[in-house]
């Protein structure tokens, strides 16, 4: 998240204030002088919650002199006998320890985020009028939906309270119209999910006004921060990291909604029926027999509901879920795409029953017909919209998801939960149906089927619905509570097992390869350790080959790795395992030797880039072709950047988030989506063997960062290959030469000074199809295959073009050309001339697997534009 222009001046004077401490000064020191340099930037936060703590401490010390309790009536009033005087008191005091330290720290979170970014002043003013504000215009919409659903009876009457969280979101709300565009989507979309379960789950009045005043608060930021740049919410351009993230994180919010449930002291929500579990009423048993047999309607929805929390099985039963929910986000957050597709299911399949046992169970109940109220209405809605919608947006990215779990763990488990769902299914309803007399009211067969449903949501999905029956046997309460929890914990196991498996076998491949690599590579092998790569290992478990299946394609990440002299046996070897599985081989970014091997086996090849290579010996910027280094280098000299070479988890949290931001700025200032497949992002970034070399300025603000991967030959690293390659929008020129330069002067230095550690090269990589040149003059270096080889290049080429305006390969490529580097050629090889179609479409996805129609669209038509 960017800082304003005063808290960057307080970082350059506390910057010079600790050069003015030795070198030698221990970690003790140099801590407290980070502690304290946060302190003075954070002034106004710790003051507020300092403040907040301190009034809560005094207000508690003052009755417990006195021996008195606390008076909580005092802290919350209702909209039918408002009192603004009570409601006041409540945005500061808290009831208890637990609530005083969750508000204290969502208190000093907001303010520490918002007051870099505001300075203190404009946070004053913006959370004053956004709470105020949001206070008064809350409690109108409070009113204006209770009135519209005609429960306002119900809503002036429930005792409600402000949260002191109302007085600070807005200003956090208003930051974000200042921050990058990557906090600006995290904060807003985790934000307003996280407002909302609040406010359907508690249905406290007052949440509305924390829902108010975080829209106020955006809105007074927009005000302040002017006209929006060009730097605004694509949501379909945002990476895969960052996709996968957020809807990870919404996905937590919305399984920890029923907790907010159990906490709730209003429990006016439309999914609120789980805080009854807490409550200290009981059930009227005289009043719910007759709510039961229909004498009596005033107050049985109370009663149903009570019921149901009263009875362990409904209780567990509903607590299930919530695991399932939890294991669900941790995997959408993983990017697997198994969790993906069962939060589709799962939320999918929670929307469809809630919408059956709401519509089914009025039209049943005692064969008449009964119409919704407005409440029910309206827990209808919500409890159907919630999950309907989550399912959907994740429906719409699934794209993001690559991680892959085995199928024959899939299909084992889709067959072990559909097996434990019918047999719980007709347990009941053969017990039901046949023991209908240990049940009252008795029911029949129909309003058993009806209520089936109900056996397997949770309670909190049954809000304002009647309760048909009750058993009034143990074995009756056995089935009719356990049927439900049966299947929940047959799913909690298998949706961990669904992604375990998964994990197991990926990082088991993984784990081999990793150790393959460090044995013997070359300068791209590395690559082939990344996620959504699958393996091939030889018999002699020495050497192996990763590919990826695409449209029938086994395409492999560059060539084998591994023992050296086993690389070319592998080629062959692989070859036969493909035509066993009826896939096509083809060898994606090999180098010579390896074509000229599958050359002498009758193969076809295409020349798709060359690799620039750096001797790091030979190293020097003397000479008039250096001279953009040097200016580049002397540049960033003058303007106090310095390079810092090191790995990812090494890096000062403030310097990782500055790589995750210019990752997005990149990424979202392109039209079409992220690439993959030879192409590093932030994930391959962190891998604690991936060196990361970046250029940071006097202001403590990375301009530049580049990520290199090792090669090794009998464990030991002989060369690093440029991979991540990114800097901000409005960093100096020439910031990337300096980089560059520094690692090849840093290489060329450790070989004079430590030749034990002497590396053989540093790699510049090989720009994507830029050895096409373009469509219109592309030659073909097989004479075997002329004409087939041609068709594939034209098609590579023509793609080239296609991506050329977004990523700027061609670009790229004379850019390292600045270096003098050796160019050696990389090649694409394969055997079946019939296959060139579905090699080229392999090559496409594999680069972009996030690739719509709609972008394909888009891209086409801005390339007949340019024409």
């Amino acid at each position: 998240m960017p800082d304003g222009t005063r808290t960057r001046g307080r970082r350059v004077m506390s910057q010079q204030h600790d050069q003015a401490h030795g070198p030698g000064d221990d970690a003790g020191a140099q801590l407290l002088r980070d502690f304290r340099r946060w302190r003075r930037e954070q002034a106004f936060a710790l003051w507020v919650t300092g403040g907040f703590i301190v009034i809560n401490i005094l207000w508690w010390l003052v009755f417990a002199v006195q021996h008195k309790s606390l008076p909580y009536n005092e802290l919350s009033t209702d909209l039918g006998h408002f009192d603004f005087g009570k409601l006041i008191p409540s945005l500061f005091l808290t009831r208890g320890v637990f609530q005083l330290l969750v508000e204290a720290a969502l208190m000093m979170l907001m303010l520490c985020l918002a007051e870099p970014i505001l300075g203190a002043v404009r946070t004053i003013f913006t959370c004053i009028v956004s709470a105020v504000a949001g206070v008064f215009v809350g409690l109108l919409l409070c009113s204006a939906v209770s009135a519209l659903l005609s429960t306002s009876s119900t809503i002036y009457s429930i005792p409600f309270t402000l949260s002191p969280v109302t007085l600070v979101v807005g200003g956090l709300m208003a930051a974000t119209a200042f921050t990058g565009q990557l906090w600006r989507r995290r904060i807003r979309i985790v934000g307003y999910c996280a407002i909302c379960v609040v406010l359907l789950y508690g249905g406290n009045p007052g949440d509305y006004c924390t829902l108010m005043a975080a829209v106020i608060g955006q809105l007074i930021g927009r005000a302040l921060a002017g006209p929006p740049q060009t730097d605004q919410w694509h949501w379909q351009h945002a990476s895969s990291y960052e996709a996968r993230h957020i809807l990870g994180a919404v996905g937590v919010v919305l399984a920890l909604g029923p907790v907010v449930a159990t906490t709730s002291r209003a429990a006016a929500g439309p999914l609120t029926t789980l805080a009854l579990i807490m409550s200290p009423s009981s059930v009227n048993s005289g009043k719910l027999a007759a709510c039961m047999h229909g004498t009596l309607t005033s107050g049985c929805f109370t009663q149903y509901e009570l019921a149901r929390a009263a009875m362990p099985g409904d209780v567990v039963r509903s607590l299930l879920p919530l695991v399932v929910m939890l294991v669900i986000a941790v995997g959408m957050y993983r990017g697997r795409r198994t969790a993906a597709w069962f939060a589709i299911i799962f939320y999918g399949a929670s929307a469809i029953f809630t919408l059956c046992y709401y519509l089914l169970v009025p039209y049943t109940l005692n064969g008449s017909v009964r119409g919704f109220s407005g409440t029910a209405l309206w827990s209808c809605v919500v409890n159907v919209a919630v999950p309907a919608a989550f399912a959907i947006v994740t429906a719409a990215e699934l794209r993001h998801f690559s991680l892959k779990t085995s199928a024959r763990a899939m299909r084992w488990g889709l067959i072990v939960v559909v097996v434990t769902f019918v047999a719980c299914a007709a347990v009941y309803l053969l017990f039901a149906g046949l023991c209908s007399s240990q049940f009252s009211p008795r029911p029949s067969f129909a309003v058993v089927l009806a209520d089936l449903p109900g056996r397997f949501l949770p309670i909190g999905f049954l809000t304002h619905t009647r309760l048909a029956f009750l058993p009034t046997t143990i074995l009756a309460s056995i089935v009719y509570q356990g049927v439900g929890i049966v299947f929940w914990a047959v799913l909690v196991v298998a949706s961990i097992v669904w992604l375990r498996v998964g994990d197991i076998d990926d990082e088991h491949a993984r784990s081999r390869a990793e150790q393959l690599v460090e044995a013997g590579g070359e300068s791209m092998s590395f690559m082939t350790t990344w996620e959504g790569n699958d393996y091939w290992i030889s018999h002699t478990g020495r050497s192996g080959v990763a590919y990826r299946v695409l449209n029938g394609v086994a395409l492999t990440t560059t060539g084998p790795f591994g023992d050296p002299d086993e690389w070319m046996a592998d080629l062959d070897d692989f070859s036969r395992f493909c035509s066993e599985h009826s896939w096509t081989p083809v060898f994606y970014a090999v180098h010579q030797n390896a074509r000229d091997h599958l050359s002498s086996l009758g193969w076809h090849s295409l020349l798709v880039g060359e690799e620039m290579v750096i001797d790091p010996a030979s190293w020097k910027t003397t000479g008039k072709k250096w001279q953009d280094i040097r200016t580049a280098i002397n540049k960033a000299k003058r303007d106090g950047i310095v390079d810092e070479f090191t790995t990812y988890d090494e890096c000062p949290h403030s310097v990782q988030r500055q790589f995750e931001e210019i990752s997005e700025q990149w990424s979202e200032g392109k039209a079409l989506p992220e690439m993959k497949f030879t192409l590093g992002g932030v994930e391959e970034l962190k891998d604690p063997r991936v060196k990361v070399l970046y250029a940071i300025d006097a202001d403590g603000t990375v301009q530049g960062v580049t990520s290199w991967l090792p090669t090794w030959r009998d464990g030991r690293i002989i060369g690093w290959t440029l991979d991540f390659m990114r800097h901000r929008t409005d960093s100096p020129n020439g910031i990337m030469e300096f980089l560059i330069a520094r690692m090849a002067q840093r290489m060329h230095d450790l070989g004079e000074s430590s030749p034990d550690e002497k590396v053989e090269f540093v790699s510049l990589s090989a720009a994507p199809l830029t050895g096409l040149d373009s469509s219109s003059d592309a030659t073909s270096d097989d004479d075997s295959n002329v004409s087939g080889t041609l068709i594939l290049q034209h098609a590579l080429a023509l793609v080239a073009d296609f991506l050329e305006p977004e990523y700027g390969f061609k670009s790229l490529y004379n850019f390292k050309k600045k270096f003098q580097p050796a160019a050696y050629p990389v090649y694409l090889c394969y055997a079946d001339p019939a296959k060139l179609a579905n090699l080229g479409i392999a090559v496409l996805r594999a680069y972009l697997p996030n690739l719509t129609v709609r972008e394909t669209l888009s891209m086409l038509g801005s390339m007949k534009s340019d024409k």
